[in-house]
């Protein structure tokens, strides 16, 4: 009877300590899998969010017949009327900056081989422009008007969450904030002690490393 009662005590042991070890798993793995799924999301966020305008989008715009300037990675008006244009023969709503939308859809353009401006296509409707109230629009104009010097060319630049940070011509860089519909210079320096909260692409972009 002592015998019995002994094993049966033990068996119980035995299968409490499994319990608790396969729980310990499910808890471990379960973990695991909801902080990669997160990390996953939080990464594609940004990366859709953000997008360089340089040399290689002006390529690509050439490339779909949309631009038919040098390639001198030189970024203003005719660059920006080149993004309107796809954004207009594509069904884009046009407003001239490249957003994730417009970036996915050139990118496909490219990897067919299609043609999408068409040179021998006249319209007489005028493009609208739509931008949200109060938000400078991400285009070479806009920001080449919230440079301190007007002689400047801008060579690539990105925008995320109200600023701007890229580079101008002989390799300065610069970053600006969105001020009501405008960018503008940051009043405290953005590279130095005020750099917290600002998103990561733009210090990188912005600031000398």
């Amino acid at each position: 009877m002592n015998r019995l009662r002994t094993i049966s005590i033990g068996l119980l042991a035995v299968t409490a300590a499994l319990g608790l070890v396969a729980c310990g798993d499910d808890d471990d793995g379960s973990a695991d899998t909801t902080t990669t799924a997160e990390q996953s999301t939080t990464t594609t966020a940004e990366s859709s969010a953000t997008i360089r305008f340089d040399e290689e989008i002006q390529k690509e715009l050439a490339d779909v017949g949309c631009y038919e300037g040098e390639i001198d990675g030189i970024l203003g008006a005719e660059s920006d009327a080149a993004i309107l244009e796809f954004q207009r023969f594509d069904g884009i709503a046009a407003d001239g900056e490249l957003g994730p939308e417009t970036e996915r859809a050139l990118k496909d353009a490219v990897a067919a081989g299609r043609t999408v401006c068409d040179s021998n296509v006249t319209t007489t409707s005028s493009v609208t422009t739509t931008t949200t109230a109060g938000t400078a629009p991400c285009t070479a104009s806009a920001l080449m008007e919230g440079l301190p010097d007007e002689g400047e060319t801008i060579t690539s630049y990105v925008c995320s969450e109200g600023y701007a940070a890229g580079s101008v011509s002989g390799g300065t860089k610069f970053l600006l904030q969105d001020d009501g519909g405008r960018w503008v210079a940051p009043s405290q320096d953005p590279c130095g002690s005020a750099s917290a909260g600002l998103p990561a692409v733009i210090l990188e972009d912005g600031c000398d490393s």
